[in-house]
């Protein structure tokens, strides 16, 4: 069922990327909510969700976009790898993992298009893209974080709580 919300989740946000988000513009950037879906799903929920919601999200994006079928999929794979790493950490919240994840998976991610769009025989302005679509990307995107990662957080089951913190032990390393 997990699945069935994630990918209804994931289609409706890339129906919204298309649709709505087009109009709203913040530093002359749309924020990418798939793509803040995915790598908030990724932090939040299990790693083994991860490896089948940040494809099908991926996918769905792929669908709704102008862009070859598979880019998405492809360019989120660095998400599902930024989840799990963030799992070691001294932290017991999972927002501000979830901010920093969207900013480097929104860098990777225009930095993978790039070159799948340059693969395809597409001409990018390589300066402009970097300067203002991916740092700038990544900027709004952690921005946008917490309109995505307040409905996350509230499907994802509660595990039982500890008296002092979550009960692991953890490294900052």
């Amino acid at each position: 069922m997990r699945y069935v919300i994630a990918g209804v989740m994931a289609w409706l946000l890339a129906v919204a990327g298309v649709s709505v988000m087009p109009y709203i513009k913040v530093l002359s950037v749309t924020p990418d909510l798939v793509l803040i879906f995915a790598a908030t799903w990724a932090v939040v929920r299990e790693p083994d969700e991860a490896l089948v919601v940040v494809p099908l999200a991926g996918l769905a994006r792929d669908l709704m976009a102008s862009d070859p079928v598979g880019t998405s999929v492809i360019a989120f794979i660095p998400i599902v790898l930024l989840g799990a790493a963030v799992r070691i950490r001294a932290l017991d919240s999972n927002f501000i993992p979830t901010i920093v994840v969207v900013a480097a998976a929104t860098i990777g991610y225009e930095a993978l298009h790039m070159i799948v769009l340059a693969l395809t025989g597409q001409q990018i302005e390589t300066g402009y893209a970097v300067l203002h679509v991916a740092i700038t990307g990544a900027v709004v995107n952690a921005l946008f974080s917490p309109i995505v990662y307040l409905p996350v957080r509230w499907l994802t089951p509660t595990r039982p709580s500890v008296l002092y913190g979550s009960g692991r032990l953890t490294s900052p390393l």
